[in-house]
């Protein structure tokens, strides 16, 4: 979640405008509150008392080591936005698109530069300030933070409910950036531009960067070709791109989407179900779980991600061998009979959410967390 907004604001309240009513309509139900993912007192940052092998954020950019693409119709509402908050993202905006580098239709682009540092430099998230978002003020404020793209309102360091929490953020995201990509088509296509940009892909290039990136000439000719009678208008564009999308909900979002909007749809509505639900699974085995450190008669154990360890009692660790894939009902009896650990059913269901339990037949541990 980026930083800069009270830490109070549900999850729902948090996303953007535009965004919080589709994902709403998607799930069916409120969007739960992402409490322990704080970001005007970020948890990433080291403290005095902390594990020296934690992985933790440099305070500089905390989580915004990363610069997003911002489809077309976001760039118009942070372009139309007057609100003085918005001013340095909007500032930021009008530089990139004054020098003309991954300025299209479809909308400004985070570049190849940066997907190639990103893609290949070990444990950059989080530790890098020369990849830090162009849209992060100094003190930590999000400059586009009411228009920021899915990609950056569906991230969270940590999750109430673990990797449950995540993999409904995780769809989300995935959600979102289909959606970005279908709407930003549908805004050129409506506004009579972007043929000469999507006619014009090179899949064998995809991923170079342009040596305009490098503070190299601009390619004019093809910059004309892409922007047609839209060149030198590109703030109209957008602007005009958010006029269009602004009333949508989400029925006309599906109407215009493709057919993979609807089926990750159905996916983030599975999710939120199991995000909702406080059921056991009925046989549980142990997960992919590996035991860090070990502090005042607890493990610090490592399950869906490195950013969310778990506290674990020392005495618990030594029973999860017990969860085999036999009833779940059965392995809390043999805890109480041959350990004398009587464990709570919301313990066990938090042990399912971090990774820790999974359920019998489960293909395998949660995925990290990415952006």
């Amino acid at each position: 979640m980026v930083a800069g907004r009270a830490v109070e604001e549900s999850s729902e309240a948090a996303l953007p405008s535009l965004y919080a009513p589709w994902l709403r309509a998607v799930a069916g139900g409120p969007i739960p509150r992402e409490t322990v993912a704080t970001c005007d007192a970020c948890v990433m940052l080291p403290a005095e008392g902390s594990p020296k092998d934690a992985t933790f954020f440099l305070p500089a950019v905390k989580c915004c080591a990363f610069q997003p693409t911002l489809p077309s119709f976001l760039a118009g509402g942070i372009l139309a936005d007057a609100d003085p908050r918005m001013a340095l993202g909007r500032t930021a905006l009008e530089k990139q698109i004054e020098r003309r580098v991954g300025v299209v239709p479809r909308g400004v682009l985070s570049g190849a530069v940066f997907g190639l540092l990103y893609t290949h430099t070990p444990n950059v998230f989080g530790r890098a300030p020369a990849l830090k978002c162009p849209y992060l003020a100094d003190g930590g404020d999000c400059g586009v933070w009411r228009h920021r793209p899915g990609v950056c309102a569906t991230w969270f360091c940590k999750h109430v409910r673990g990797g449950t929490g995540f993999r409904f953020w995780r769809l989300s995201d995935k959600l979102f950036r289909a959606v970005e990509s279908d709407l930003a088509i549908w805004c050129a296509a409506e506004m009579n531009a972007g043929s000469a940009e999507l006619g014009g892909l090179d899949p064998d290039a995809a991923g170079r960067p342009d040596v305009s990136e490098l503070g190299g000439p601009l390619d004019s000719a093809r910059y004309r070709e892409v922007w047609g009678e839209w060149e030198g208008r590109e703030r109209e564009f957008y602007r005009a791109c958010a006029k269009l999308v602004e009333p949508l909900d989400w029925d006309a979002v599906l109407g215009i989407c493709g057919p993979s909007v609807r089926v990750l749809a159905q996916l983030v509505r599975d999710a939120y179900e199991h995000l909702a639900s406080e059921a056991i699974p009925e046989r549980l085995r142990l997960g992919s779980v590996a035991l860090a450190s070990a502090e005042n008669g607890k493990y610090r154990v490592m399950s869906y991600s490195p950013y969310d360890p778990v506290m674990v009692p020392e005495q618990l660790v030594g029973a999860l061998s017990y969860f085999d894939g036999r009833p779940t009902e059965d392995a809390l009896t043999a805890i109480l009979a041959e350990r004398n650990i009587s464990v709570d059913l919301r313990l066990v269901r938090r042990m399912v959410d971090f990774g820790l339990l999974k359920a019998e037949g489960n293909a395998g541990p949660f995925p990290l967390p990415a952006r």
